[in-house]
């Protein structure tokens, strides 16, 4: 209900607001499908979970990496022309500006701190893992 009371104030305002979080939806789906690709193209071993698409992922996945590349160079443009400082889609630069700020964080604090997430580890887990060497759990 508040998004429609920007639309009321700036409908150019309201555009780019949906076209940011949908251009930032489509990169993080990109992200893995890319790096699940990459996995398939080298042949490399991937532990599949519950649901896998057999011998067609890999297309399905080279198919939505070239429309997610596709819809992420589009959704940014301006909606209207001619393109003046009140209809910008100022979604292009705004995302570009947030992924150089988390790139530069990554670069001289996070790579440096981050240790990953934390997993979890049942009795049960524990009981099926072969010991390996002289080191036993």
């Amino acid at each position: 209900m508040l998004l429609s009371l920007i639309n009321i104030g700036s409908s150019t305002a309201l555009n780019a607001i949906l076209s940011l979080s949908t251009l930032a939806l489509y990169v993080s789906y990109l992200i893995p499908i890319i790096l699940l690709f990459a996995k398939r193209a080298k042949r490399d071993a991937i532990p599949f979970g519950p649901f896998r698409l057999g011998k067609f992922g890999f297309w399905i996945n080279l198919y939505a990496i070239i429309y997610g590349v596709f819809v992420s160079i589009w959704l940014p443009f301006p909606g209207s022309m001619p393109v003046t400082a009140t209809t910008m889609n100022y979604a292009g630069p705004v995302f570009g500006g947030l992924l150089i700020i988390a790139l530069l964080d990554w670069v001289f604090r996070g790579r440096k701190h981050y240790t990953g997430p934390l997993r979890e580890v049942s009795e049960d887990e524990i009981k099926e893992v072969e010991p390996v060497g002289p080191f036993h759990i």
